[in-house]
């Protein structure tokens, strides 16, 4: 990883390339400085971690319940689809998990 490096881009970004490791932890510092020569430092209050592996999807349950239901006076089916999973991630954690129910296999 490379030390605090200046970049003079005023559009608000800049590309450094740098091999970075499993695991490995970047913390990002801004520091701008106006035409008065006044100074205001960012620090990102925690690091990104590099995350080159996918997370782990265990416990798949799938359950449909048939329910009989009288709302308007007649008789009607609803099903009730219930999915559970667990899915963790030991580098990075989970940033959030979404649930696709269809009539057929759906892998993006």
């Amino acid at each position: 990883m490379q030390p605090l490096r200046e970049i003079h881009a005023p559009i608000g970004f800049a590309l450094i390339k740098v091999d970075l490791s499993h695991g490995s932890e970047v913390y990002a510092t801004v520091i701008t400085e106006n035409h008065a020569g006044i100074v205001r430092a960012f620090q990102a209050t925690s690091p990104v971690i590099v995350d080159y592996t996918p997370p782990d999807v265990d416990k798949v349950a799938v359950s449909v319940e048939v329910m009989e239901v009288n709302i308007t006076g007649d008789l009607e089916l609803r099903e009730d689809v219930t999915v559970t999973w667990l899915a963790t991630d030991e580098t990075s954690g989970i940033n959030y998990c979404t649930c696709a129910i269809g009539t057929s296999n759906y892998i993006r």
